[in-house]
């Protein structure tokens, strides 16, 4: 186990999809790649749900060319290889499904917010609409961070 992982809950991080993109090749806002930097003294988290949707993001860019796909497959593998993958519960589905009924119609974000509160981490997310129906609707915003936050 690296030293990374043994601190505490506020050093891990599951990232939105946003913070994923680039990983596999492919540039995000300014904010976003600034944040990398920051990264690394964090032990990041992803799921299967954000390479999913960041599969459809790329398929709508993605030219035929076998070099891009080889490119976006090697992504995947370093995600995989040098993060952590948590995996979506009942209690994440239960809450993103409230979620949902008080007004928040992004699934994918409700699954993202919801597993990083059951697992007790901090999504990383430039997602102003969440952030602010999280705080409208009284949601626990400690599981929130923006990368103006990141130390």
């Amino acid at each position: 186990m690296s030293r990374r992982s043994f601190r505490g809950d506020g050093r891990r991080l599951l990232l939105d999809t946003s913070f994923l993109l680039p990983v596999i090749g492919f540039e995000t806002s300014n904010t976003v790649m600034r944040a990398f930097e920051k990264l690394r003294l964090y032990t990041l988290y992803y799921t299967d749900l954000s390479l999913l949707e960041a599969s459809w993001k790329i398929v709508k860019v993605v030219k035929k060319g076998e070099e891009e796909v080889a490119r976006i497959a090697e992504g995947i593998r370093a995600i995989r290889k040098t993060m952590n993958h948590v995996s979506i519960d009942e209690d994440s589905f239960k809450l993103a499904v409230k979620m949902y009924k008080l007004g928040h119609r992004d699934m994918v974000d409700n699954l993202l917010y919801s597993t990083a509160v059951t697992r007790r981490l901090k999504l990383l997310t430039v997602d102003t609409e969440l952030l602010g129906f999280v705080e409208e609707h009284s949601l626990p915003r400690e599981h929130i961070i923006t990368p103006s936050q990141l130390e």
